[in-house]
């Protein structure tokens, strides 16, 4: 996370958003539905002195409908540092975009149980994730048949690499068996 420019979609309370800024991200924004977002910046006011202990430049929430996700230019307006990025061209789409206005790593914790959000929520993570720029992480629990069907089928469609830790080693934790942890590449 350090250094790196960090969304997370469906933040929930934001504790995992929060601990990317711990753990030093640039820039974080965390976000989820209206609802939730006065928990996400009572959170954020909790945490404040770790965060900042933690080197992070700036961290914001905001509300994103996975029924309607933004157009990435919302994104770029709130990252801090963007009027400093480079512009270089999308060749998906063949017009002249901010690369940088992506997020560098987009965090998913928990976010699958209905089968009516997987593909919600895969189309925000094409819309707001760059091939070869953003890294996806996704922890994920199976809770019924067809939201998995679903999901495993999008994730295959989405990425063209997908790899599932089976320890989390690097920081001395052992991951519950029914719990996936995938990091995946466009």
């Amino acid at each position: 996370m350090k250094g790196k420019t960090v969304l997370e979609l469906g933040s929930g309370p934001a504790l995992v958003g929060i601990s990317a800024a711990i753990l030093g991200a640039n820039e974080v924004i965390l976000s989820d539905l209206a609802y939730t977002l006065p928990l996400v910046q009572s959170n954020i006011h909790l945490n404040q002195n770790a965060i900042n202990d933690g080197g992070c430049n700036s961290i914001k929430c905001m509300e994103i409908d996975w029924f309607k996700p933004p157009p990435i230019e919302t994104l770029s307006s709130c990252w801090s540092l963007s009027s400093n990025l480079d512009t270089n061209v999308d060749i998906n789409s063949n017009t002249s975009t901010l690369i940088n206005s992506f997020p560098q790593v987009m965090l998913i914790a928990d976010c699958i149980w209905l089968e009516g959000l997987v593909n919600p929520l895969m189309n925000t993570v094409e819309q707001l994730s760059h091939a070869g720029h953003t890294e996806v992480i996704i922890t994920y629990q199976r809770r019924g048949k067809a939201a998995h069907d679903v999901f495993w089928k999008r994730l295959r469609d989405a990425f063209t690499s997908i790899e599932e830790l089976d320890t989390m080693e690097m920081c001395g934790l052992e991951k519950p068996e029914f719990m996936s942890l995938f990091i995946c590449h466009r």
